[in-house]
């Protein structure tokens, strides 16, 4: 197991790294709209790109607070607000466009703890499913939770460094990029006593956990 010290910092730059994209994207769009020698068409790109920025900026952070555990909230073993963790995936989705979110949560016995663990497979799936669709699913089989994220899309395949980051193993390139993530989820998924299982099929790829249902009170 990685030092908890070094594994926040890693998954604390990936935060950076992460919300850098749209504060790029406002900065430039901030330069459009107080630039006197632009016309009226490209202040209002600029007005616009600016609003975009802004929407995606929230939606990163909103969900970032819930699946980084920065809300006390998220790390404890209550029933999860099931419809509260359902706008925050929504809304990360809704700021990209190459990726569509199928919302399949069958089941109210799951607590933040394992939402949380939900939303960090997430985060590992989107890039699997750009073009295509990101199927985000927690089911109930007998006295066991299944939760379970599919990609479906164009490049829907796991990069040599996610699987290793999964198994535990630091890849050859290190810890920086794309692999702190999965590594990140693989901890989430111990602490909470679930097994984690990536799979590869034709024209997909999954991730899925499976352990104790939530308490119902």
């Amino acid at each position: 197991m990685m030092e908890p010290s070094r594994l926040a910092s890693y998954v604390a730059s990936r935060l950076c790294h992460d919300m850098a994209s749209p504060l790029t994207s406002m900065l430039q769009s901030m330069e459009l709209m107080f630039d006197d020698s632009m016309g009226p068409a490209m202040k209002a790109e600029g007005e616009k790109a600016m609003r975009s920025g802004l929407a995606a900026l929230e939606a990163k952070i909103r969900y970032s607070r819930f699946a980084h555990g920065s809300q006390i909230l998220t790390i404890n073993d209550n029933l999860c607000n099931v419809g509260e963790a359902k706008d925050l995936v929504v809304k990360l989705f809704a700021t990209n466009s190459r990726t569509q979110l199928d919302w399949q949560i069958e089941t109210q016995r799951i607590s933040y703890r394992q939402m949380r663990l939900l939303m960090n497979m997430t985060l590992i799936m989107i890039d699997p499913a750009a073009r295509g669709i990101c199927r985000v699913s927690a089911t109930e089989q007998g006295d066991k939770l299944v939760l379970d994220v599919e990609a479906r899309g164009q490049f829907s395949n796991f990069k040599s460094e996610v699987l290793d980051a999964l198994a535990g193993k630091e890849p050859g390139g290190g810890w920086g990029g794309g692999a702190i993530q999965p590594y990140f989820t693989r901890v989430l998924s111990e602490e909470a006593g679930f097994s984690l299982e990536p799979r590869s099929v034709p024209q997909a790829a999954g991730l899925s956990a499976v352990g104790k249902l939530a308490a119902t009170t």
